[in-house]
């Protein structure tokens, strides 16, 4: 465990958060990354959490005292109570200070609503502990991370990418954790209260705890497109509410109720469960760091281009192009006729605009297999003369396609919309139609690739003039 190592991925999070989380996926340690996160929360609590509570007090107890939050009714009863208390004497065991602090219900043992939010007002502003926090993260916001992805389409069951991500996904979470709340811990230990009236004081505390959990949606937004792949949209979407659970932190914590949940006894058992239907869990992300680094002693080898190749396409999932670029290019240089880096270099190529260099790329992997990858290559050829605008042949290339691939959803839209720009609208509709079929029988796991394809066939289908039935890929 090189301790020094995931410092410097810390660090890097502020400047290069990618490379920093695709570092910390190969070369991170969940456990370094749990002790920076219990560090820094100490850190937030006594700079930031506890000065919002005690601000968010003081107001509660001012407006107490002013009788805003009392009703009619009760201010009568308020004023029963202390004309019986005139004539009656004091009891002995009365505490002198209750109304000085008229917020804490000393006979209830507890604070008095707040305005608007109640008593749940309380058990969001109070400052957690430090342990809570990394158990939420743990126990409350990772798992919900990885629901919301398979909701949103990721492919893959939850029980899959739970077993597969969730030590990675772990590991990233308290990095960013730890990395975003820093800064407004540095500045809540350093920042005198300021010199202001209550409510914007009470504002200041908040905006800088605020912006500690925007910092943190940021980090995550990359994590989740390293981890998984994810395009912003699906990450901002998954961000924006995975963290709702997290709402019950507070509640679990006040109970006790997380820390029975993450007692030792009951995680053997979790332990064991999950070992035996989920598979070795805590594995999951050693076995990951392994399988890099092989690949990494692999590419020592001079002739061993598959190395290369594998890399590449890491690279290529966390989004980080110009590495897999640059690996699959290495892997085509010691074999000229590694078809694969070739047909993912022109997938790239076309992505980044370089239409004249895709064709190339396609048109050498078409040479030595006109078949490859059960023929998606005329698919992506068809694609990139659509996008260059040379719709005859990316008719013809999509078209020997559809003749192999009758029920590819991706390659009947496509089909549908370069015949649209033919000006040939009756044969455009036919083919948005079996567009819209195809979904009909594509498998289960794989409703998440087609659904983008069959919603646009559907669009399609209604400009032309057709009423587009509702698949059930949706």
């Amino acid at each position: 465990m090189d301790i020094l190592e995931n410092i410097k991925f810390f660090l890097r999070l502020y400047y290069k958060p990618l490379s920093a989380m695709s570092g910390i996926i190969d070369r991170g340690n969940w456990l370094v990354s749990a002790v920076l996160a219990i560090a820094v929360s100490l850190l937030f609590q006594f700079g930031v959490g506890a000065q919002a509570y005690a601000s968010f007090k003081e107001l509660a107890a001012r407006i107490e005292q002013t009788g805003v939050r009392r009703s009619p009714a009760q201010q009568s009863a308020t004023q029963q109570g202390a004309s019986q208390q005139s004539a009656d004497p004091e009891p002995a065991d009365s505490d002198p200070d209750d109304d000085e602090a008229p917020v804490l219900n000393r006979r209830a043992g507890r604070l008095d609503p707040q305005p608007i939010m109640g008593r749940f007002g309380w058990k969001l502003i109070s400052p957690p502990s430090a342990i809570g926090d990394v158990l939420g993260l743990a126990l409350l916001y990772v798992p919900s991370t990885i629901l919301v992805m398979v909701l949103l389409g990721q492919q893959g069951s939850f029980a899959v990418l739970f077993r597969r991500d969730y030590g990675s996904l772990l590991t990233c979470t308290l990095m960013a954790w730890a990395t975003s709340h820093l800064p407004p811990a540095i500045l809540g230990l350093g920042l005198a209260p300021p010199r202001m009236a209550l409510p914007g004081r009470l504002a200041v505390w908040l905006g800088i705890w605020v912006a500690g959990d925007l910092g943190f949606a940021v980090l995550m937004v990359c994590a989740l497109r390293t981890v998984f792949g994810a395009s912003f949209g699906r990450a901002i979407a998954t961000v924006s509410v995975s963290w709702l659970p997290t709402l019950a932190e507070p509640f679990l914590l006040s109970s006790g109720l997380i820390y029975y949940l993450a007692s030792p006894f009951l995680l053997f058992y979790l332990y064991q469960y999950l070992r035996g239907e989920l598979g070795d869990i805590g594995l999951g992300i050693s076995r990951r760091q392994g399988y890099r680094r092989q690949l990494e002693y692999a590419t020592v080898n001079p002739h061993d281009a598959e190395a290369h190749y594998q890399l590449g396409l890491i690279y290529q999932h966390r989004h980080q192009y110009s590495e897999a670029i640059e690996r699959f290019k290495r892997a085509v240089e010691i074999d000229p006729r590694e078809t694969d880096a070739q047909y993912q270099l022109g997938i790239l190529a076309r992505s980044q605009g370089r239409l004249q260099e895709a064709i190339d790329y396609f048109s050498a992997v078409v040479a030595l297999d006109d078949k490859h990858a059960l023929s998606e290559v005329w698919r992506e050829i068809g694609a990139t003369y659509l996008a260059a605008s040379m719709f005859d042949d990316a008719l013809s290339a999509l078209e020997r396609f559809i003749d192999r691939r009758a029920y590819d959803a991706q390659g009947l839209y496509l089909i549908g919309e370069v015949l649209q720009k033919l000006n040939q609208p009756e044969r455009a509709r036919e083919m948005y139609e079996r567009c819209i079929e195809a979904g009909k029988t594509t498998p289960y796991y794989r409703r998440g690739e087609v659904r983008q394809w069959i919603r646009l066939a559907q669009k399609q289908a209604r400009t032309t003039g057709v009423a587009a039935p509702v698949s059930s890929a949706e």
